[in-house]
């Protein structure tokens, strides 16, 4: 913690992810206040692992996208960002990206490789219904999970999404550059 002090302090860093559901424990643990605390007072976000893993050995429950409403709730100045959209939990994440000011959502990690017609046409119709329920994708932001999934085939996605110029440059850059102070 004293080294992660430092590197925010210095600006080179400019927030911290955790990774619930490999870490067994859920992000509302008390174990991860001072980490919070910290994300506070130098106004960077803390970035969440939410939905599916990588790994046969991670622990699920630990990553539903509910776990994250305690956390916003009980630290509103704290801006949290749900990775990977709480996948297959996308409904719930849609519900904590509306109900909490402070939570945002990237788009991360959605396929393994490359997005094949079936995938995007079933997580191009669940994002449009998010940013119907949501609003404005002043709280999503672009991300691919790079090398896990393809860069190329990622941003092929992104233009299959029903979003107009400024929605798209909100979630591509926009929002990360305001969230992460950039």
């Amino acid at each position: 913690m004293k080294q992660f002090k430092i590197w925010l302090k210095d600006g080179l860093i400019k927030g911290i992810k955790l990774y619930c559901g490999y870490e067994h424990y859920y992000p509302y643990d008390k174990k991860y206040q001072k980490v919070y605390d910290i994300c506070i007072e130098y106004r960077v976000p803390v970035m969440i692992h939410t939905g599916d893993a990588y790994s046969s050995t991670a622990k699920l429950r630990y990553a539903h996208s509910l776990n994250i409403d305690d956390i916003a709730v009980d630290n509103p100045e704290l801006r949290i960002v749900m990775c990977h959209l709480g996948n297959p939990w996308i409904a719930d994440c849609q519900e904590v990206l509306y109900k909490n000011s402070n939570v945002y959502s990237d788009i991360s990690g959605l396929v393994v490789g490359d997005f094949g017609l079936l995938s995007a046409t079933r997580y191009v119709s669940q994002i449009n219904d998010l940013l119907n329920y949501v609003g404005k994708p002043h709280r999503l932001l672009y991300g691919s999970d790079w090398p896990i999934s393809n860069m190329d085939s990622y941003l092929g996605f992104v233009r299959m999404l029903e979003l107009d110029e400024d929605s798209y440059d909100l979630m591509m850059s926009r929002n990360t550059k305001n969230i992460f102070r950039l």
